[in-house]
């Protein structure tokens, strides 16, 4: 077959929509020269009855994840839970904020996404061993300042937005988080480090955190 010939055969099923061409890394670095740091920020937790200062978070390593009960990336709820137990000693810690801008997955009240996950995804009786907070958008108008602070902070993985039908806020921002379980690191001081791709395994987000751990440990 010619080199044409291949050309315009993969041409005809890109356009049947039988090839699909990967966009996104699992990972990018951080800009160098960010501006402030998560400690001007705070938010309330998942019950409502205790304000957090991410301040008290200082000198520990805090991986921010925006969550879903009814997502296909559910799955990960249970790795997370790994993820915080194994890493706690090395001073990690894991933060969630469900959020709905993402095909509507986390349709329910703050009092219902515990049961949620404890009977319904993953269920099983599952409890999340790390800080959930209330539920709210991570894009748009009414987006949480922390998560503006860490969308400026560090270029996207991906150059796709997704499906505008998935889409529901505005205005619509090349820095947005594209969907359920994205993953921003935080270093000690304060200041975004590292950001992942949804679809990113949580080993390798875990191998990514250990490597970038052994900077201090050998401090």
């Amino acid at each position: 077959m010619t080199v044409q010939l291949r050309a315009s055969c993969l041409f005809l099923l890109l356009l049947a929509g039988f090839v699909q061409i990967n966009y996104s890394l699992e990972k990018m670095d951080c800009y160098k020269d960010v501006k402030g740091t998560i400690y001007d920020y705070d938010a309330f937790t998942l019950n409502g009855k205790e304000h957090i200062q991410f301040k008290q978070y200082a000198g520990k390593h805090v991986l921010f994840v925006n969550v879903a009960t009814y997502c296909g990336l559910t799955a990960q709820y249970p790795e997370l839970n790994a993820l915080q137990e194994e890493l706690k000693p090395f001073g990690l810690v894991v933060l969630g904020f469900p959020c709905n801008q993402f095909g509507k997955q986390e349709p329910g009240e703050n009092s219902e996404i515990l049961p949620g996950l404890k009977y319904v995804r993953p269920g099983g009786g599952y409890v999340p061993n790390f800080q959930l907070f209330e539920k709210g958008d991570v894009n748009g108008e009414t987006e949480q300042k922390v998560f503006t602070f860490l969308k400026q902070s560090c270029p996207h993985p991906s150059e796709f937005m997704g499906s505008i039908k998935h889409i529901s806020w505005e205005p619509i921002m090349v820095r947005d988080i594209r969907w359920n379980f994205e993953k921003f690191l935080v270093g000690p001081d304060g200041v975004p480090v590292m950001r992942w791709f949804h679809r990113t395994p949580v080993s390798t987000v875990k191998a990514d955190i250990l490597a970038y751990m052994k900077q201090f440990q050998t401090k």
